[in-house]
């Protein structure tokens, strides 16, 4: 039988889990608006809306957390012993630049698929104007986000 911390700990990790993937869902419910995406996530990889939703999000919150990850160690965004500032700034900009590259690299892949297949060119520019609202708003979920568990890890953080 594991330790009562153990539980704990892992019941913990698997919380911070969830919350970030509910938050990533909320923040891709606008690219459902987009018709034409829609009408691909329907279809594309199975036949059910609600499990390529699940994946979608899945992938985008994976992708998140590895953009953090890396930023975390290659900006050297949070603090240490040695250099113990806190770069807000570098982690703001990684949480911005995450949905706008998956955007463009999205887009690039999409029509790039679509010529050499010679199939028609679903992704019009009405169809990617919708996808980039949606990706602002997807930015301003991150950022309320982060703002809320900010002022939540403060708190946390008194002294009792």
């Amino acid at each position: 039988m594991l330790p009562y911390s153990s539980i704990g700990d892992l019941a913990t990790t698997l919380l911070q889990y969830l919350a970030v993937i509910g938050i990533v869902a909320l923040g891709c419910l606008p690219s459902l608006t987009v018709s034409d995406f829609r009408a691909r996530i329907d279809s594309w990889p199975t036949d059910r809306f609600p499990v390529n939703y699940l994946l979608l999000v899945g992938v985008l919150a994976l992708g998140q957390g590895v953009a953090i990850a890396a930023g975390w160690q290659v900006l050297h965004i949070g603090s240490t012993q040695n250099d113990p500032k806190f770069r807000a700034g570098r982690l703001i900009a990684v949480l911005i630049a995450y949905p706008i590259t998956v955007l463009g690299l999205g887009t690039i892949g999409v029509r790039l698929y679509c010529w050499q297949r010679s199939m028609e060119q679903w992704l019009t520019l009405r169809t990617i104007a919708g996808l980039g609202v949606a990706a602002g708003m997807y930015i301003v979920t991150l950022m309320g986000a982060a703002i809320v568990f900010f002022i939540a890890a403060l708190f946390f953080a008194l002294p009792t």
